[in-house]
């Protein structure tokens, strides 16, 4: 049985669901990014774009999928800029670096190459994991030692 076909109670996937919202907020809420408003916009341009797409996708309107890559392309792009401009640069911020680009990825590959969602979603997946408990660790566990 392969861990991708394994299903889990509808209790269980909403926990699941849940928990990977509430870290996901606290991940954008906590960025320093929405200080500087020439990336923040077009990463919610890009944002914006990504979902009008996907509601075309599902909708089968035209040009779901170009809304879907430029949206892709743009948030990506943006964050990558961001990244770069960036001066202190910590494992945590190439963790995000990584996930972004494996998101991006994710809605390049469902417009254009179906059969390898799986793979590059399970990355994606495993990447997200791996920056929201690096966060969780560097937040509300490691304790900073007090100045004195």
């Amino acid at each position: 049985m392969d861990l991708l076909d394994f299903h889990f109670s509808s209790a269980t996937a909403f926990s699941y669901a849940l928990v990977k919202w509430l870290l996901m907020a606290s991940l954008l809420t906590s960025s320093r990014i929405w200080n500087h408003a020439r990336f923040a916009v077009p990463l919610v341009l890009g944002v914006v774009l990504t979902c009008l797409g996907m509601l075309f996708k599902v909708e089968h309107w035209v040009f779901g999928d170009e809304m879907l890559l430029l949206g892709a392309v743009v948030f990506s792009s943006s964050y990558f800029l961001w990244f770069r401009a960036k001066d202190n640069l910590t494992l945590l911020d190439y963790l995000k670096l990584l996930w972004v680009l494996g998101a991006a990825g994710t809605v390049v590959v469902t417009a254009v190459y179906r059969s390898l969602i799986r793979p590059i979603a399970g990355v994606t997946e495993a990447l997200f994991w791996a920056m929201a408990l690096l966060m969780v660790y560097q937040r509300w566990i490691r304790r900073p030692n007090a100045v004195e």
